[in-house]
């Protein structure tokens, strides 16, 4: 686990649910055009994601990816230095949802539809995301701390739980899978392996949801990680 996801996991509604990854610092780029395969689908259902914008604010996105959908939520942490000394707010972005449609991506609160412009912002920081987590190999995955004693009393009370064990886990890279070379390879290693196209040999292409794979009796990849930011991109 980063020491951002551990700041921004504080604002985050039900982190356990969802897979982590931190982007660091993005850039600033200009406006490019984007495929749909790139922001409709989602390396797991539930994703939440860290950063630090161009303005230095840190943030956090949650996207939740239904079928032909996703949702978007977040929150954005700023600093400030006023006459009482340095402190920072925390200011929440109104969810909204985008859609596939054959005339193109559509946007709503809610049920009701909204125009482009009313999220553009919102909307190119989650593509900006999407796009450099593309080539993540490593991401977080939360469980509330079974033994804390806070955690008990605040689940007794209905509310959710504060600490949190991590594990960093290992992924499947993107691209196409090598050819085979022939002889034997042993099976490797459980690990998780995230949603990703897949092209079969008819020419259809087909998306395969996230899963785990290998021998989980040689034990399971796990490992610290914090995402290279050598190739940024960033709305």
């Amino acid at each position: 686990m980063t020491p951002l996801i551990t700041e921004m996991v504080q604002l985050s509604p039900n982190p356990e649910q969802a897979t982590w990854f931190d982007l660091g610092r993005m850039a600033h780029t200009d406006g490019r055009r984007v495929q749909a395969d790139a922001i409709m689908r989602l390396p797991f259902d539930k994703t939440a994601i860290v950063g630090i914008d161009k303005d230095g604010a840190k943030f956090a996105l949650w996207l939740v990816g239904g079928e032909g959908s996703v949702a978007v939520g977040g929150v954005s942490k700023i600093a400030y230095a006023g006459k009482d000394g340095h402190g920072a707010f925390s200011k929440y972005f109104d969810p909204f949802s985008y859609l596939q449609t054959p005339e193109g991506i559509r946007y709503y609160k809610g049920d009701s539809q909204i125009d482009e412009a009313d999220v553009k912002q919102m909307f190119r920081m989650v593509c900006a995301c999407l796009l450099k987590l593309h080539d993540c190999t490593e991401a977080h995955q939360p469980t509330a701390k079974a033994n804390s004693l806070t955690n008990k009393r605040r689940i007794a009370k209905g509310k959710p739980p504060l600490i949190y064990d991590w594990h960093t886990i290992k992924l499947e890279p993107n691209g196409p899978a090598a050819e085979p070379q022939g002889g034997t390879h042993a099976t490797p290693r459980r690990h998780q392996c995230r949603g990703h196209w897949r092209n079969c040999k008819s020419g259809k292409r087909v998306w395969v949801k996230d899963c785990w794979k290998g021998d989980a009796s040689k034990g399971t990849v796990f490992k610290d990680y914090k995402a290279a930011t050598n190739d940024p991109v960033a709305a």
